[in-house]
């Protein structure tokens, strides 16, 4: 009888006890370890305790900072606060920043500007003096009020967003029409912020209007009354540069009739000279004569030299028209004697372009090439900008002097003669013509 081995499985535990093992000597033994290392003194632990107790814990509110957006977390405040007029101005504001974003489309270049609610610091800004703005209409503080607006109006500004600027100046306008104990000193003054919030817009006409009512409103202020004819004055002036009709001429009467209110001598001439100009440009010499021998006299006494220039230039055109070319040679010549002594400089070089003009228009060519001559080269030495009108009049001078002697050759058919001039240039070519 064969032998039986009865052969019994070892219990498979060396995985589980590889596992128990490994766990144990990986993760329990370390942390224990760690504990024996780092345990605290008891002191030390019930003055941590103390020092949480002491905590203050967290409210609602607070925790909602970590959670909400900031415009949601201003909103909130400003309701708490009880500022919901603030509030609905607020979403009115950013809805309407969105809705005029859609309506200019995405190709628009505004369209890649950040919306209000992504630049935290406007929000902050903006929420914070519209909340100042409502406190102070409730305790019926109306200058502070048109601050406040007027406050936003200026950081919008300055950050270039031309549309809440403007939005905040007619609201600080608003404020100045509807309570009547308003400072009529700041009344003014909000008209001309809007005023020249319609002019960076480019609408002129209601620009106008708005200066027009700061002109009135500051009548009993001198330095705002001075301020208002300078606005009107330069403002008319612009309409008139927008127009070539009789319009443009009526513009230019209304600015000088305004700077003639500013009591500034140098604004009221220089207008006077801008007059003159539109006379002249409209036909009306004896009228120009007036306007521009006004601005001359003054020129002449305040020795500006630049203004006499013009004011000479101008005079010896007038008289020019009047066939009077002695009158117009003799503005001209003053200009030239009084720059005289600062040959080289720019106003040299315009009084002898002026004069190297008339020369030629008098057909006296060797005098105009001799004052031309003066002005292109002045000119050419500092690249000023009349470099090529003052090249063209020499050349004019030039070509006018050799055209009699030109055309004899062309009548005598010397065709030989005027192909050796033209590759020579020789002044022997400069004879009297033959009868």
């Amino acid at each position: 009888m064969t032998e039986t081995t009865v052969y019994r499985p070892k219990p498979n535990n060396e995985t589980s006890n590889k596992g128990q093992s490994g766990f144990y000597r990986n993760v329990i033994l370390p942390s224990k370890t760690i504990k024996e290392k780092n345990k605290l003194p008891l002191n030390q632990i019930k003055n941590t305790a103390t020092a949480y107790e002491k905590q203050t814990a967290l409210r609602k509110e607070d925790t909602e900072k970590f959670r909400s957006s900031l415009q949601r977390q201003l909103s909130t405040d400003m309701l708490r606060h009880g500022y919901h007029h603030s509030f609905r101005e607020l979403c009115a504001i950013l809805a309407w920043q969105k809705d005029d974003r859609e309506r200019l489309g995405a190709e628009h270049p505004l369209h890649r500007r950040p919306l209000l609610d992504a630049e935290p610091d406007k929000l902050r800004f903006l929420c914070q003096y519209l909340n100042k703005a409502e406190e102070a209409e409730r305790r019926c503080q109306y200058s502070n009020m048109y601050h406040n607006y007027l406050e936003l109006a200026a950081y919008f500004l300055k950050s270039d967003d031309r549309w809440l600027s403007d939005y905040f100046y007619e609201k600080s306008l608003n404020v100045a029409q509807t309570y009547s104990q308003f400072d009529p000193q700041l009344a003014a003054e909000a008209h001309l912020n809007v005023g020249l919030a319609y002019e960076r817009r480019g609408d002129l006409m209601k620009a106008l209007h708005s200066f027009i009512k700061y002109r009135e409103l500051s009548e009993d202020f001198e330095q705002l009354r001075t301020d208002a004819s300078i606005q009107l004055t330069r403002l008319y002036m612009k309409l008139a540069q927008r127009r070539t009709d009789m319009q443009s001429l009526q513009y230019v009467i209304k600015a000088y009739e305004a700077s003639a209110q500013t009591g500034d001598k140098k604004v009221e001439n220089e207008t006077s000279y801008k007059l003159g100009q539109a006379f002249l440009e409209h036909g009306d010499v004896d009228s120009a004569l007036k306007y521009l021998h006004r601005y001359y006299d003054y020129c002449e006494d305040m020795n500006d030299d630049e203004g006499f220039g013009l004011a000479s230039e101008a005079l010896a055109i007038c008289y020019q028209k009047k066939s009077n070319v002695e009158k117009s040679t003799e503005y001209l010549t003053k200009y030239l004697q009084k720059v005289s002594d600062k040959e080289g400089d720019i106003q040299y070089a315009r009084a002898c372009s002026a004069l190297g003009f008339i020369h030629n228009t008098l057909g006296q060519y060797d005098a105009g090439i001799q004052s031309l001559s003066k002005a292109y080269s002045i000119s050419l030495a500092n690249s000023h900008a009349d470099l090529d009108r003052n090249r063209v009049l020499f050349g004019i001078a030039h070509g006018m002097k050799i055209r009699p002697f030109f055309n004899d050759q062309i009548d005598r058919m010397n065709t030989k003669d005027l192909l050796q001039w033209k590759c020579t240039r020789h002044e022997s070519f400069l004879t009297e013509p033959k009868p």
